[in-house]
């Protein structure tokens, strides 16, 4: 699967939409200001949400206008700002950690699979569904904090807290939506964690699906130590 993975790469990794992070950080902030218009929700709704029954009839630009679903939609702009600044952040070093074209993969997959995961639904119940990629985005957490999971993260900006914490408590989120939420809602969450186990698995599992833990330590030692040589020479 590594030599699959490499090869993809090597073939189709000058396509890689380079900082990634930043541009989709943009299209939230657009997509925020769109959807908190009442013509603007309206005009998303209507004409850009991923509605498969929509989709299957022709409209296919919605497949990609579906990502301007911005992960937070509170009416205080402040605290968006702020938050998309944060997302902004994970992101972007989840993105420099995995590298252009694996970021990509890892983000766009996400959607993707989310995407064929509402047409079966449709397919399957007939009900049209909206496909919202909040869970995909809210995973980017969840990266960060398995490749940083000793790392402090300020809790509300106040408490300090380790990555892996919140990793564990996102998880047990997700497992309870599962549980408790509609069809769309579980298909989200599966989508939004199989890119998290493939691209782990894929980059840190070795062919024959070696300790994946232990090989992300190897790799935050191994950066550490080349950090720690950078910085004596400063």
């Amino acid at each position: 699967m590594n030599d699959f993975f490499r090869k993809l790469k090597y073939k189709f990794g000058k396509y890689a939409i380079y900082n990634l992070s930043l541009h989709v950080t943009l299209i939230f902030a657009i997509g925020y200001l769109l959807i908190m218009s009442p013509i603007g929700a309206y005009i998303y709704s209507t004409w850009l949400a991923f509605f498969p029954r929509e989709v299957l009839h022709g409209q296919i630009w919605r497949i990609f206008t579906a990502v301007l679903f911005p992960p937070v939609t509170s009416s205080n702009i402040f605290w968006v700002a702020i938050c998309l600044l944060l997302y902004y952040n994970f992101s972007s070093i989840v993105e420099r950690m995995m590298g252009e074209f694996e970021f990509n993969i890892y983000f766009f997959g996400s959607i993707l699979i989310g995407e064929l995961g509402a047409i079966l639904s449709y397919l399957i119940t007939g009900i049209n569904y909206p496909y919202l990629p909040i869970y995909t985005h809210f995973a980017i957490i969840m990266a960060f904090s398995i490749m940083y999971p000793d790392a402090s993260v300020l809790l509300m900006f106040v408490i300090p807290i380790k990555a892996k914490w919140i990793a564990i408590a996102e998880a047990l989120i997700y497992v309870y939506n599962f549980v408790t939420g509609s069809i769309i809602t579980k298909i989200s969450i599966v989508a939004a964690f199989i890119p998290v186990v493939i691209f782990f698995f894929l980059t840190y599992g070795g062919g024959s699906g070696g300790n994946v833990i232990s090989n992300l330590r190897f790799r935050m030692k191994q950066r550490k130590r080349q950090k720690d040589w950078r910085d004596q020479w400063r």
